[in-house]
């Protein structure tokens, strides 16, 4: 994966940061500090209005599930926060192997957390096979929307099928 543990992609129509969320004394839990949150904004901020803003961490910025909660990010409400104000459409996580889409409320503008479930693990939550989403902006969807679409695994096929869509309108201003 290369040593730049925190890289950036600039593309005309996506931005991609990623943040180091891993820590060597939390072996399960993740967490970003107000230097990462602050050094994200500042990238966020410089986005170009065509460019759809995401953010990359490991685990997940927020939790659907309250058995979930002890593996939410920490300092994940003050970096969701932060981070919709300085521009994020969403940000992307994995680490419980457990998909879905969540638009957390009272921040300041709208952002969705996407989680991933896990593509080859055998490590499944129930009623969660392996899965993959895919986002499709830009010239791949309709003007100044974002499909989040869910790929599930059945091994019957031996393939994945695309088994739910949410289409997002990311705010600009």
């Amino acid at each position: 994966f290369g040593s730049d543990l925190e890289p950036v992609f600039r593309g005309n129509d996506l931005l991609v940061v990623g943040v180091n969320t891993t820590r060597a004394w939390r072996h399960k839990h993740g967490q970003v500090s107000r230097t990462q949150v602050e050094r994200v904004a500042r990238l966020l901020a410089r986005a170009e209005p065509a460019q759809l803003r995401l953010v990359v961490v490991h685990q997940p910025a927020a939790v659907t599930r309250p058995e979930d909660r002890a593996n939410r990010l920490r300092g994940s409400g003050h970096a969701l926060a932060r981070w919709s104000q300085a521009g994020a459409d969403m940000v992307l996580g994995g680490h419980i192997h457990l998909p879905y889409v969540a638009s957390p409320p009272g921040l300041p503008r709208p952002l969705w957390v996407v989680q991933a479930g896990t593509a080859v693990s055998d490590r499944l939550r129930e009623a969660a096979p392996n899965s993959v989403n895919v986002l499709r902006w830009g010239r791949h969807a309709a003007a100044g929307r974002c499909s989040i679409e869910r790929w599930d695994y059945f091994s019957a096929a031996g393939a994945f099928a695309r088994t739910a869509v949410l289409d997002v309108t990311p705010a600009r201003d």
